[in-house]
């Protein structure tokens, strides 16, 4: 019976652990914007003059991803370290 508990109490502190840090980002090159925004709920950061559009996730193991978009498709994504490293990868 201790052993029991033992592993629930395990199991909801694994599971609530994953739910306060996020999920990894899911995507496919050339995956729509509408789609991309409903699977991962990014936050947008940036919109250039050109139409390219920059959504950012977190992920506590990964950092931060940048995903760029442009006429409403993935183009490219990038790591990075920290929430503004967007500005410089362009």
């Amino acid at each position: 019976m201790k052993k029991l508990i033992l592993l629930v109490g395990l199991a909801i502190t694994l599971l609530s652990c994953r739910a306060m840090y996020g999920h990894e980002a899911k995507f496919v090159m050339g995956m729509s914007e509408t789609e991309f925004k409903e699977k991962n709920k990014p936050d947008f950061v940036s919109a250039t003059e050109d139409g390219q559009r920059i959504y950012r996730t977190q992920y506590v193991t990964t950092g931060y991803k940048f995903f760029f978009f442009r006429e409403g498709k993935l183009v490219r994504y990038e790591n990075g370290t920290r929430p503004d490293d967007y500005l410089y990868i362009r």
